[in-house]
């Protein structure tokens, strides 16, 4: 899941929400082609006895497509890197885009200024989609980019942070519009990022606007081939040694497997009105019959399909995280291999209306269930042949749902077949501390004081489970707080800092999502399964650890009669990479998005089930003896909405 417990020191911290590189499908527009490039400058709340309250850096960068305007912005204290615009309207010399980041939607608008500079309001967006107050106001200023300059030198060093190694590349430049400089931190997924550079008599200052400013003051030697001298962010300072790399460039931002046409398939934008009065916005990509007919998956001119369904955290439909998109990756690959392939933003991000906060985990399976009826009702698929694909959170979510669609003796058309990727079989809480224990064992933690804190987050779990009281969580909360800053060998708290860590700790653990995933306990619900699910753990998964998941998974169809199938990945990490540690600083630095030979089993699999659908429900008597003590119906939360009889495709 992308929601982790996992507390990391300085830049890995403050970046690691960052969303990766990509551009939107644009809204056809005319543009100034004065817009056209970089643009750097800052969004400022109204002051307040003469001083702005709040202050963020803002990049954009701005392109001509095929279809008209493309924006991407960049804002990390709001976690957006490069993050692709929507609801894009140009005018000549105005520009307006819509801006949404971790649950959170804003609407920038701007016109074009003397010398090169620009002015404009930005304002969030309410639940019906108009503008709040007050308007911050934004302003930026036209930046040469140093990837493009043909004289730009490249740099690499590695950064120490109280032992964390961040390995960093910088490229500088002078471009027509003086010094220009970008950032590449792969294992956090930025590549190619602008930053502000000032060239000084002493050197060079370079800024990365991450959180607390991180200041970067270098000075050369004689010929430039080394850049000295100190990193600064917050109350750290160290020392760091930036060296040339002749013949190199930043990585682009695209990764090796990202989707590249021909597309042998149709793509078309698509909105499902849920009962509960969201939209939820997404793609469905719908190979041709005939390509289908070749692989043997059509029927009757219809052909199988999936709906896939996100891990943890506001995705979007490709599940975008760190310069990866791997919902676009295995939609393309099923849809070339005759798979019809729903995919949709969550509740309340990007394109789709709703709010994220406070959903729980059964509010996010009643969407999936939603969008799976709606794509049975699509004239080119088989309704009797519609699966499902989650990834971590979103694997839990696949058997919620079939248990809901297989209910009573004679379902109509239920879910057919499930492919769970990371999907925990353990409780939500015991997902969690041993997520924990693996985090802190491969960052090399000590084993008693890892101990000691894996006790005490055992102890909140569990306590939230049983619904302890505010005041005896509270104090179980500080313990889990102090430990884990004594194993991570922090720096000493002042009792202020302390009470705080210990209130935004407190503020996680009850947070609805997180307490009623705690307490979820999936083994009622997978002992009901009457489908058949494919289940793949990676090896190296810190997140939803593969040998306690599969031990239970694997011994699944003895004690319920399941059809349940699981395959371990020896060197896979949670978003099915080949990796080294498994740690999640590995996955930006990794090229590949997913394994390709995992890549070609996920298609083996639901290409064999989607021939094989729709298979049998299993009557209880076929059941084993003792399979009823598994499914007690209090376990099994109610499904909670239908799609209306009326409700038509857009």
């Amino acid at each position: 899941m992308q929601r982790s417990a996992r507390h990391v020191v300085l830049l890995a911290l403050l970046l690691a929400a960052c969303l990766p590189i990509a551009f939107a499908r644009p809204t056809r527009a005319d543009l100034d082609p004065a817009w056209i490039g970089a643009w750097m400058g800052e969004v400022k709340s109204p002051p307040v006895d003469g001083t702005s309250q709040l202050e963020m850096p803002v990049t954009i960068i701005v392109r001509q497509g095929p279809g008209g305007a493309e924006v991407a912005v960049t804002i990390l204290r709001a976690g957006a890197l490069a993050k692709p615009t929507t609801e894009v309207v140009a005018n000549g010399r105005s520009l307006a885009f819509t801006l949404d980041s971790q649950g959170r939607r804003a609407r920038f608008e701007g016109a074009l200024g003397e010398a090169e500079r620009m002015s404009g309001t930005f304002a969030f967006l309410l639940a019906d989609g108009t503008r709040s107050d007050p308007a911050f106001a934004w302003s930026m200023r036209r930046v040469d980019l140093a990837s493009e300059q043909a004289t730009a030198r490249i740099y690499a060093a590695t950064l120490d942070a109280a032992g964390q190694k961040i390995p960093m590349r910088l490229a500088l430049a002078e471009g027509p519009r003086g010094w220009c400089a970008a950032m590449e931190i792969a294992s956090q997924g930025i590549l190619d990022l602008p930053v502000e550079v000032v060239r000084g008599e002493a050197g060079f200052t370079v800024t990365l606007p991450a959180g607390a400013v991180a200041t970067i003051a270098l000075t050369p030697n004689a010929d430039a081939t080394v850049l000295e001298g100190s990193f600064t962010q917050g109350a750290f300072k160290g020392p760091i040694r930036f060296e040339l790399a002749p013949g190199t460039r930043l990585s682009g931002k695209r990764r090796p497997q990202d989707p590249q046409p021909p597309f042998p398939y149709e793509t078309r934008e698509v909105r499902i009105n849920h009962p509960a009065g969201h939209v939820l916005a997404g793609t469905l990509s719908m190979p041709a019959v005939e390509s289908a007919s070749a692989t043997g998956l059509a029927r009757d001119g219809r052909v199988p399909a999936v709906v896939l369904v996100t891990g943890s955290g506001p995705q979007n439909r490709d599940e975008e995280l760190l310069g990866h998109r791997p919902f676009a990756v295995i939609a393309d690959a099923l849809a070339r291999a005759g798979i019809a392939v729903l995919r949709y933003d969550d509740r309340g991000a990007g394109e789709s209306t709703g709010a994220f906060a406070g959903a729980t985990t059964l509010d996010f399976a009643s969407d999936a269930d939603i969008a799976s009826e709606w794509l049975k009702r699509q004239p080119a698929v088989d309704p009797a042949r519609v699966g499902m694909i989650g990834h971590s959170e979103g694997a839990m979510i696949v058997p919620i749902v079939s248990v809901w669609q297989h209910d009573g003796d004679a379902p109509v058309h239920p879910l057919a077949f499930g492919i769970a990727l990371a999907m925990p079989a353990e409780s939500g809480g015991a997902t969690l501390t041993r997520q924990s224990d693996r985090i802190m064992e491969a960052s090399g933690i000590d084993a008693t004081k890892r101990k000691a804190a894996i006790e005490a987050h055992r102890a909140v779990m569990q306590a939230v489970a049983a619904r302890a009281e505010n005041e005896d969580l509270q104090r179980l909360v500080a313990v889990m707080v102090r430990t884990q800053l004594i194993a991570g060998q922090s720096a000493p708290l002042t009792d202020t800092q302390m009470a705080a860590t210990v209130a935004n700790a407190f503020g996680q653990v009850t947070d609805p999502w997180m307490a009623q995933f705690i307490a979820f306990d999936p083994a009622p619900i997978l002992a009901r399964l009457e489908m058949p699910l494919a289940v793949l753990l990676g090896g190296k998964d810190v997140q939803v650890v593969a040998e306690p998941n599969a031990l239970l998974l694997t011994d699944l169809p003895a004690k319920s009669g399941a059809v349940v199938s699981v395959r371990t990945y020896r060197d896979a990490n949670h978003l099915f990479q080949r990796a080294t540690t498994g740690l999640p600083d590995e996955y930006g630095a990794i090229a590949d998005t997913i394994d390709p030979a995992i890549l070609a089993d996920i298609v083996t699999l639901a290409t064999d089930l989607a021939r094989a659908a729709p298979a049998l429900q299993i009557p209880d008597a076929r059941r084993p003896a003792g399979w009823a003590d598994l499914v007690r119906d209090t376990d099994v939360p109610p499904r909670r909405w239908l799609l209306k009889p009326q409700e038509k495709t857009e």
